[in-house]
């Protein structure tokens, strides 16, 4: 007979005999019971409130501006999940890393290299979020110093993350609204002097308001025109072609018409075009103005914008995006180990079963007789 039967047999003898198989459940609940209570474990915790950095952001000053330009605000932030971002750097390599580095976890002391230190990290911190978004670090350990001492690096190093990565957006941000602010700058100043070139050049104040003054002189020809045909119409039918008031208003008809008609021609005189030159160079005027307009609302976006980055910097200066609502803390009640507690329920419902259940049922777990399993 090999070995291997001799072991099995002994195995087969041992769980088929009652009393052996109550003292190993007897004996198994006990250790389990006491492996459950002791060693004692410690949890430590801390909870982060994501700061929302958009909060004096683009879209409210695009608002301000009457809805102008809003598409811009997506160039510089916006809708970024703040909780997914804390995560991520929570759960990220840089800060156990500088949790490794900060408490000296890798040396003689300690592990032996960096890799089981992270391992031992990922094991003891859970970093996960709560119901509001509230960001919470967690730390389960056999020693109540140390895991404060984890929770406290781990708050540190997450604060010092976000605090860099927010620094470097903000860095280059500014570049960006600072080449942008100055482009635009340059914009304003070149549609300034197009514009200012153009009213020069055909002798322009407000070409608004001239054109609507030069139809209404136009107007105001056609109207007496039309009043003196009239009349002269009426003369004719009592007057001799020799009277003097009908050649009178018959003069006055020519030059109305000769009035009209030269308002009808393109020119310009000394006090500037009339109102067919108003009407040409009407549209390459809205365009210069329009131009302008576009220019002077772009670099007040970028005015705004630069001071909302200085205030950005301030806050990433302070530390004021990341907000600590409650410090690492030990748990003020008493923990258990869950898997020591998770086998001792285990054994439990086994010996209730193989004990009690399987016997009043005639289930037959073992060989041998049914008067021997239930004595």
């Amino acid at each position: 007979m090999s070995r291997a039967d001799t072991v099995r047999r002994r195995a087969a003898a041992f769980v088929a005999d009652p009393r052996k198989r109550r003292r190993f459940y007897a004996v198994t609940v006990l250790i389990l019971a006491i492996l459950t209570v002791f060693p004692q474990p410690y949890v430590a915790r801390a909870k982060l409130l994501p700061q929302d950095n958009n909060s004096i952001g683009l879209g409210s000053m695009m608002n301000a501006l009457g809805g102008q330009l809003q598409g811009f605000a997506s160039l510089f932030g916006g809708a970024k999940q703040q909780t997914d971002m804390y995560l991520a750097v929570g759960r990220s390599s840089e800060v156990s890393d500088v949790v490794i580095r900060k408490l000296k976890l890798v040396g003689p002391d300690g592990y032996w290299s960096v890799n089981r230190a992270r391992n031992a990290l990922a094991k003891k911190v859970d970093v996960h979020s709560l119901t509001g978004g509230i960001i919470e670090v967690e730390v389960r350990t056999r020693d109540a110093e140390e895991a404060e001492r984890l929770t406290r690096a781990y708050v540190a190093a997450i604060t010092d993350r976000i605090v860099a990565l927010g620094k470097d957006r903000v860095e280059r941000k500014r570049t960006i609204v600072s080449r942008r602010f100055r482009e635009a700058a340059d914009r304003v100043v070149t549609t300034e002097n197009a514009l200012n070139d153009f009213r020069r050049r055909n002798r322009l104040a407000e070409p608004q308001v001239e054109l609507g003054a030069a139809l209404s002189v136009r107007a105001g020809l056609e109207a007496r025109l039309q009043a003196k045909q009239v009349e002269l119409q009426t003369l004719q039918k009592f007057q001799g072609p020799e009277n003097p008031q009908l050649m009178a208003v018959q003069s006055e008809v020519a030059a109305l018409r000769s009035q009209v008609a030269q308002s009808a021609r393109a020119e310009a005189g000394p006090a500037g075009p009339n109102v067919a030159g108003l009407g040409e160079v009407s549209g390459e005027y809205l365009d210069l103005f329009r131009d302008y307009r576009f220019a002077q609302a772009l670099y007040e976006v970028y005015a705004r914008t630069s001071e909302e980055v200085a205030v950005e910097t301030l806050a990433g200066e302070t530390e004021a995006n990341v907000q600590i609502l409650e410090a690492p803390r030990l748990d003020a009640d008493r923990k258990f180990n869950i898997a020591a507690f998770a086998l001792l329920v285990l054994a439990i419902l086994a010996a209730l079963f193989t004990e009690i259940y399987a016997p009043a049922t005639g289930i037959r777990l073992f060989g041998g007789r049914r008067e021997d399993m239930v004595a």
